[in-house]
């Protein structure tokens, strides 16, 4: 076991992953910072963070600032004497009182091929823009949101019709043996980091419900790289009848169409140069079902149009 002292900083799901390895190839991590419990829900109870209670079941201390601009925050963190901050979607920016702390730095798991999608979705952006390919970045933080220079790297292909879910778990694979493998090496010094390229930046913004609704106008590949990019949750969404409908998981068709257009009773909706066809759907506050299901009990007529 590693004597070094890290913190781990990280919030949602996908951050357990990471804190998880760290824990099983038995690196001493002193505390980890995440979110606030907060209301969440239908029932607006207060829950934990993914990351604190795995914290608290490995006895790891747990704290949670609203933010760093603090004094008290910031000399908490001093009090912890890390020799490195591990971040992996933890949520806050960090100033540079706070990069200043750590020996060696606080270094962050980034989702992406830096510079490309830098931010907040770089998963549903990559499978959205129909990207080849993307992989894991590590990089030290500096006070530019996912600027600072890069330590590893490591891509893979994108295969055509994978989805969100399965895409975040494969580069969840790479991005734990990546950081692993390049932990040893950056604690012994013996990594050089290198500058980003900001002529190739680009950022992925915040997913939004408009940008999840489906424009059955455009190209059926665009429509279904929408699809898959928000699978399974939040899913893609569409309306027809006034009433709003998730595609949770289809298939699509190079053919003439008429766009925006249920084009049979099979419930193939229309694109530019194609078809979708929904395989499970879900209605508004309904579970999920199989578009034989859905058949049984959903009234339509083929030619009706599909408001997008």
């Amino acid at each position: 076991m590693r004597q070094e002292r890290i913190v781990f900083m990280g919030t949602p799901e996908i951050s357990k992953v990471y804190l998880q390895s760290l824990i099983d190839h038995q690196y001493n991590i002193i505390a980890t910072y995440t979110q606030p419990p907060r209301k969440q829900g239908r029932g607006m109870q207060v829950q934990k963070s993914p990351v604190h209670p795995l914290s608290l079941e490995h006895n790891i201390p747990v704290y949670h600032p609203e933010n760093f601009a603090s004094l008290e925050s910031i000399d908490e963190l001093k009090k912890l004497k890390p020799d490195l901050v591990v971040v992996m979607g933890y949520g806050l920016l960090f100033p540079k009182s706070i990069l200043q702390i750590p020996l060696h730095g606080c270094i962050n798991i980034h989702i992406s091929l830096l510079p490309r999608w830098r931010g907040a979705a770089p998963i549903e952006h990559a499978i959205l823009n129909g990207d080849e390919k993307t992989g894991v970045s590590i990089f030290l933080i500096e006070e530019k949101l996912d600027a600072g220079p890069i330590i590893a790297t490591q891509e893979i292909y994108i295969k055509k019709n994978i989805n969100k879910k399965d895409l975040t778990s494969e580069l969840n694979t790479l991005g734990t043996a990546l950081l692993i493998n390049t932990l040893p090496d950056l604690l012994d010094n013996k990594i050089s980091a290198q500058k980003q390229d900001e002529t190739n930046a680009t950022y992925a913004k915040k997913i939004t419900p408009e940008l999840r609704r489906i424009n059955f106008n455009n190209e059926v590949n665009t429509v279904y790289n929408q699809i898959r990019a928000f699978t399974p949750k939040p899913s893609a969404w569409f309306i027809v009848n006034n009433e709003r409908f998730n595609i949770i998981r289809c298939s699509m068709k190079i053919c003439e169409a008429e766009a925006s257009t249920i084009m049979n009773s099979q419930f193939h909706i229309g694109c530019k140069n194609g078809i979708i066809i929904p395989e499970i759907i879900q209605r508004e506050g309904k579970k999920s079902m199989t578009i034989e299901e859905f058949l049984k009990g959903f009234i339509f007529d083929a030619g009706q149009k599909v408001n997008g």
